[in-house]
């Protein structure tokens, strides 16, 4: 009988073992930008100001992606738009292309959330703040 209990026991705790939590719901475009190598020269951007400021500007970027790619469905702007301007107040001590460079990345992580909607992030639209100088 005591080994009946164990054995019922053992089948119980190892059932539950996959069980923990859903995983974060797929959301493709945030990936996509998450995957990107970001701060390196393109169109009249000319990379980080400078080789050490890569990384931790892509850090931050990347966390960002991560944090909201956590939240529950459904997402609210509110909430998003909490985690860009803290993204956007964590770089503002970054050389102005970088920092330029990063609220274009908050634009399109804003829209690659699904907002259709000016994120409100810059006194201007989206638009101006993702066009390159």
């Amino acid at each position: 009988m005591r080994l009946h209990l164990l054995t019922v026991a053992c089948l119980f705790a190892l059932s539950s073992c996959g069980s923990a939590a859903p995983p974060a719901p797929q959301r493709p475009a945030l990936a996509a930008i998450l995957r990107e190598t970001k701060f390196t020269p393109h169109g009249d951007y000319t990379g980080a100001d400078t080789p050490e400021d890569r990384e931790p500007l892509q850090d931050a970027v990347d966390s960002a992606i991560r944090d909201i790619g956590r939240l529950p469905e459904p997402l609210t702007e509110n909430a998003v738009r909490s985690r860009l301007s803290m993204l956007l107040d964590h770089t503002d001590l970054y050389a102005t292309e970088d920092r330029d460079e990063v609220g274009r990345y908050a634009v399109r992580i804003w829209r690659a959330a699904g907002f259709k909607s000016e994120s409100r992030l810059f006194p201007v639209g989206d638009e101006r703040a993702l066009a390159q100088p």
